[in-house]
């Protein structure tokens, strides 16, 4: 019969791998800055950050994912994984905490000079890199690409 040859399947995993390790690259850093850097103590508030901070990842690498599908090269991944980076990083993922504020709020605006602040701050540095860092990590990463 014509239908007894086996289909090739593609080598590597179904591809969402790179989502999963740039999400715990973000958490690793995370909490490397609250344990050895600005010195928290506090258990929830390092395990809230880690876990907004592996989301951040997370939703970096989905993001750029869908790019390199599309066939973006690595300097779009850059720019694109900083610019999406600190946006994730400084938005509503800030903490599981935060999650509860959310759910609760009946009137949700943008703190427009909150925002100013934390982009002319040095904490932007850490989402930053993370997001450069996560452009790269998706591009080496990811199996495929526009063929």
């Amino acid at each position: 019969m014509g239908s007894d040859k086996a289909k090739k399947k593609p080598k590597g995993g179904s591809g969402g791998g790179y989502k999963w390790g740039s999400g715990f690259i973000w958490a690793g850093g995370q909490f490397a800055v609250n344990w050895f850097i600005t010195y928290e103590v506090g258990l929830w508030q390092i395990g809230s950050a880690c876990f907004s901070a592996f989301f951040a990842g997370w939703a970096t690498s989905a993001f750029l994912g869908r790019f390199t599908k599309w066939g973006a090269n690595t300097w779009v991944l850059l720019i694109l994984g900083t610019i999406f980076g600190v946006a994730v990083f400084s938005g509503a993922f800030t903490g599981l905490s935060a999650a509860l504020n959310w759910i609760r709020a009946t009137d949700v605006t943008i703190d427009w000079a909150k925002l100013q602040a934390f982009l002319l701050s040095p904490s932007v540095i850490p989402p930053a890199v993370l997001g450069a860092m996560t452009g790269l990590y998706v591009k080496t990463k990811f199996p495929g690409g526009k063929k």
